[in-house]
């Protein structure tokens, strides 16, 4: 049967679309998978470190996290836990301070988000001196756990002449249900596999909320002003288009708790970050053109990245050009256009099998956690209905359902 010519036209169309965004994912993955593996450093550690707990109504689950910090191992004299005990109605500030944190309390309810605890922290690092004192500033959230050699890494980062690093943010529950190990799966492709193929190409990977390290060199070049519902995201933005590199550490990890099940807790928390995203993918592009410290490629690289759908999206997306092509093979074509089909369907189906195995490969995920893609139908569905529900108005936090690590 032959296919209408508008029909044919528009499915070109879409594939030349969706081409670039298929090729970004299939490179980066390309890159994980085969590129070559960091040796160990066994520098004797110099470099000081605070490492901010930011913290709202966290009483729960902050005296794990702050042992967990305390436990690293690192020069005890090299480092201090600190938590921004932010805006809190309970005994956050008490738990940290009896687990053996310093605590900063802080009240202000014009100003509520993780974004202006840290600035606020900074701002009194500055004031007393103290900035100046300190080689970084490591951010961990509240309900996570951290592995010990997370300072080591990042003095290596440090040493070496980087000023911003991410380590690999993973789950601290993943066997707690099937929409846990299901996270920890899209955890290990968007925090792992993207930023570790980014970084092995010697691009500059995004900050992911959490296991963050900041230089106080690399703030006084890029000083933090993001307050939004991403504020990783927004301030990775910033430090890119002042032509910074982040690097990633995918040899060390910090595993923070998720929601088991879904609920109200869960989808607001979904939809604080989805909506950022969006924000993000709205505003982002004419300032990555208007760079002045990005050459022609990094800019077409970071479009690309920026107006990236989700992987959720992305991967279906895929899934369903794949069989739309397939179907139009069989029909009659133009001569030039049946090649360009075969040649994308073959692209689809490698980018898809390599981005299916990427986790297991790259960050040892157990190969049982593959039967968790049999819900990926649910979860993408769940995900779709919030993103039609009105941006939240201002950041709210997310409920927990039990304390870090436990």
């Amino acid at each position: 049967m032959t296919l209408p010519t508008w029909l044919v036209a528009a499915l070109a169309l879409i594939n030349l679309i969706a081409l670039p965004y298929i090729a970004f994912l299939l490179v980066t993955t390309l890159a994980a998978i085969l590129g070559r593996r960091r040796g160990a450093d066994a520098a004797a550690p110099i470099q000081r470190f605070l490492v901010m707990i930011p913290a709202h109504d966290e009483e729960g689950g902050i005296g794990d996290t702050v042992r967990s910090c305390l436990a690293m191992d690192y020069p005890r004299e090299l480092f201090e836990v600190l938590v921004i005990a932010d805006n809190c109605t309970d005994r956050t500030a008490e738990v940290a301070r009896r687990e053996g944190a310093t605590v900063v309390e802080r009240f202000d309810d014009a100003k509520r988000s993780k974004g202006f605890a840290i600035e606020y922290l900074i701002d009194r690092l500055k004031g007393s001196g103290r900035f100046d004192l300190l080689d970084a500033l490591v951010l961990v959230d509240a309900d996570t756990v951290v592995e010990p050699t997370l300072l080591r890494s990042f003095a290596d980062l440090v040493r070496s002449g980087g000023r911003w690093g991410q380590c690999y943010y993973t789950v601290a529950n993943p066997d707690a249900s099937w929409r846990t190990q299901l996270m920890t799966y899209a955890f290990a492709l968007f925090n792992g596999v993207t930023p570790l193929g980014l970084s092995r190409l010697g691009q500059s990977v995004g900050f992911r909320g959490n296991g963050m390290c900041l230089t106080t060199e690399g703030l006084r070049r890029v000083p933090w002003t993001s307050y939004g519902l991403v504020e990783d995201m927004e301030f990775s933005w910033k430090v890119r288009l002042a032509g910074e590199t982040i690097a990633m550490r995918p040899e060390v990890a910090v595993r923070g708790m998720m929601l088991s099940g879904g609920g109200k807790a869960a989808e607001d928390q979904r939809q604080r970050w989805e909506s950022g995203r969006r924000d993000i993918r709205r505003r982002m592009p004419g300032q990555i053109l208007r760079s002045k410290h990005l050459g022609w490629a990094d800019k077409l690289a970071c479009l690309i990245e920026v107006t990236m759908p989700t992987m959720t999206a992305l991967l279906a997306g895929m899934l369903v050009l794949f069989v739309a092509d397939a179907a139009t093979l069989t029909s009659p074509l133009p001569p030039a256009l049946g090649p360009c089909l075969w040649a994308m369907c073959i692209t689809i189906a490698l980018t898809l099998s390599l981005s299916t195995v990427a986790p297991f490969l790259c960050f040892g995920l157990p190969w049982s956690y593959a039967r968790a893609l049999a819900y990926l139908p649910v979860y993408a569905a769940w995900k779709t209905v919030l993103a039609l529900k009105p941006k939240p108005k201002r950041w709210v936090r997310t409920v927990r359902e039990q304390p870090a690590g436990r």
